[in-house]
């Protein structure tokens, strides 16, 4: 067996080792994980702003505040108010069906919206503090902890 040979065969071996090495990897690596779920709470207004309207604000963003606590230090929940009367913000409108100001509970994976939840009783019980913190929290929960 000659040199030429030799090194011919040492060639085609280094070009199949390197072949190897950008095929097998992915045949042998662990599928990612799917990143965990984020969720936004959000409180969606207009431009006119009435008593009762701040009052939905303002104790949503007390049950918020009082009852998630971790989950608002490390992200995985976000309370965000927002006019949709501005035009970057108009399409909220369409995406959650608003027809009015709202308090909308958003799961998002990979920046899209995999679910909402408009908690229309916020509604009715704006007259009851004590009943409207509980019904966000509980509402929050069970949709946070929700398959």
């Amino acid at each position: 067996m000659g040199l030429s040979s030799f090194v011919l065969r040492g060639l085609c071996v280094l070009i199949l080792l390197v072949g190897c090495s950008f095929v097998a990897p992915d045949a042998w690596a662990t599928p990612p994980e799917a990143p965990p779920p984020e969720f936004v709470a959000y409180y969606f207004h207009g431009n006119l702003r009435c008593k009762t309207c701040r009052t939905l604000e303002a104790y949503s963003e007390e049950a918020f505040n009082e009852g998630f606590k971790g989950q608002l230090a490390t992200g995985q929940l976000k309370w965000q108010v927002v006019n949709v009367e501005t035009p970057e913000h108009k399409h909220f409108v369409k995406d959650f069906e608003l027809a009015s100001k709202a308090v909308v509970l958003v799961e998002y994976r990979r920046r899209e919206v995999v679910r909402s939840k408009n908690l229309r009783l916020v509604w009715q019980l704006v007259g009851d503090k004590d009943g409207f913190l509980q019904y966000v929290r509980d509402s929050t929960r069970e949709f946070m902890t929700a398959d």
